[in-house]
């Protein structure tokens, strides 16, 4: 396996292929989630994150709230003819709009005039795929998922996410969005891509714009001054 390499684009890191690409036009994350070195800092930050920690949920939402209206804006598409929608978790069978993931893409779509549906997609519940470490073994699990797309009008979707891994959930929705949908284009929007320091071009996360630490911890912040005890 060699590295996934990645263009800046509009802040974002922007992967034209993944592992596993299959339906997917592009797909974008603010930094990478590094699987060895856990205290790196946004490593850090997208596991918490990850582990529904909702100040951390805020950062990232203060992120995604300027970050993804300026990568619409830069990718030049149409908002009426654009739409949003969240990717599913294991356990669930169809989008709970309380999560983090679904409540974050839904803003983010009033910002950027766009469509949203958390009702799109369905499928068929599966065990968590990150407590997998096989690759034969996700794939194996992924397939109990069986994803369903409704017909969307609109002609190009972004799926958001939280972690993108090998690309393996996100090619799955992209073909049921195009099951569904033919002559749309799918793409992937996450907060991380997680990788091993050994694949990864830059361990640091330097490429992240220092703007975007700001409004992470600015969204920390707030969260913490909206629910401060006493």
């Amino acid at each position: 396996m060699g590295a996934i390499y990645y263009n800046m684009i509009a802040g974002w890191m922007g992967f034209p292929y993944l592992t596993i690409s299959n339906g997917l036009t592009y797909s974008y994350t603010i930094g990478y989630k590094l699987k060895d070195r856990t205290d790196e800092h946004w490593t850090s930050r997208f596991i918490r994150f990850k582990d529904k920690q909702n100040k951390a949920e805020w950062g990232g939402a203060y992120v995604f709230y300027e970050a993804v209206p300026a990568l619409i804006k830069h990718l030049g598409v149409d908002p009426s003819r654009t739409a949003f929608i969240p990717a599913l978790s294991s356990s669930e069978k169809t989008a709970n709009p309380n999560r983090a993931v679904c409540w974050i893409a839904k803003t983010c779509a009033e910002i950027c005039g766009t469509q949203y549906t958390d009702t799109a997609l369905s499928k068929q519940v599966h065990q968590k795929i990150h407590t997998l470490f096989s690759g034969d073994a996700r794939t194996e699990e992924l397939n109990k998922a069986q994803y369903q797309s409704v017909k969307i009008d609109a002609d190009h979707i972004f799926v958001f996410d939280d972690i993108i891994t090998r690309g393996d959930t996100l090619s799955r929705i992209a073909l049921a969005v195009l099951a569904a949908n033919p002559k749309c284009k799918v793409y992937g929007v996450a907060f991380a891509k997680a990788e091993s320091v050994a694949y990864c071009p830059n361990p640091n996360n330097d490429q992240v714009p220092a703007r975007w630490d700001d409004l992470w911890n600015k969204g920390e912040q707030d969260h913490d001054a909206k629910f401060k005890k006493g």
